[in-house]
């Protein structure tokens, strides 16, 4: 009986909680406040953009676009030809969607069994299997053939502006800037906010190296212990309201003191008015 009753009291135990983290005051301004959220939100997409261009790199595509890695159904490559002009221009970015069924007149990417070219569907055969593709910017002796299981997407977006950005993007380069400037985003406030807490960190610093100073001279007797000490902002605060108090009560009892003086003058004038009758 005695051992269950030990095992009973020692289930019972409670394990010892942790301490909690000490929690630090946010000392950001409102402005550093929205430009952190803003940041932090770019950093998400940055890093959501980093796993897809891993992805593409491992997947052995976007070096020379000889190879078409999709993400979600979505892929870019980059065009080095003006077959394709006006639509799609010289040393342009494309973006394609992989879709179920292409039509006549969509602008798709497809794999030649080398590189993957862009051109327009202008043909379609009756069984779907096959479409005859051919540039917008080629004589029509140049459409080819194609089986419409090598084709990768439509192109629904293209533009020479981003041309130089996916050249290096898709790069371990790229991959390096995108993880530096994702780290840079999320540290965006603590740079902001650098001057000031050096400031309030040289504050305290000071403040302690005077309380260090003041104990050595007690110490050696070069100055007194009841001296002024200097205070704590918040004994500070509740100190000058204390005064503020008392001041407010002292004036309220020198008031009241005036009252009653002057009512005991009109008491006694009215009992020597009384004495004048009689």
């Amino acid at each position: 009986m005695s051992n269950d009753k030990g095992r009973n009291n020692k289930s019972r135990t409670t394990k010892p909680s942790k301490p909690k983290r000490k929690k630090y005051a946010d000392d950001r301004t409102p402005a550093v406040k929205r430009v952190d959220r803003i940041c932090k939100t770019l950093a998400v997409i940055l890093a959501l953009l980093l796993l897809a261009n891993v992805h593409v790199l491992m997947g052995g595509g976007g070096y020379d676009d000889t190879k078409i890695v999709t993400v979600l159904g979505f892929a870019d490559s980059k065009i080095e030809t003006d077959i394709m002009e006006p639509e799609i221009h010289e040393r342009s970015a494309v973006f394609t969607k992989t879709q179920s069924e292409y039509n006549v007149g969509d602008i798709v990417q497809y794999f030649d069994g080398e590189y993957n070219p862009v051109r327009r569907i202008t043909e379609i055969s009756d069984d779907g299997k096959t479409y005859t593709v051919q540039g917008d910017n080629e004589a029509a002796d140049k459409a080819v053939k194609i089986d419409a299981k090598n084709v990768s997407g439509r192109v629904f977006f293209s533009s020479k502006a981003l041309y130089g950005f996916l050249k290096v993007y898709h790069s371990v380069v790229g991959a390096a800037a995108t993880v530096l400037i994702s780290f840079l985003l999320l540290i965006m406030a603590d740079l902001l906010m650098y001057k000031k807490r050096k400031a309030a960190l040289e504050e305290k610093r000071a403040a302690q190296a005077r309380k260090e100073a003041r104990k050595l001279k007690v110490k050696q007797g070069l100055e007194d212990p009841e001296s002024e000490v200097e205070e704590n902002p918040v004994e500070k605060r509740r100190a000058e309201k204390e005064a503020k108090l008392e001041k407010e009560r002292a004036e309220i009892a020198a008031e009241m003191k005036e009252i009653r003086k002057k009512m005991k003058a009109e008491e006694e004038e009215l009992k020597k008015g009384k004495r004048g009758k009689k």
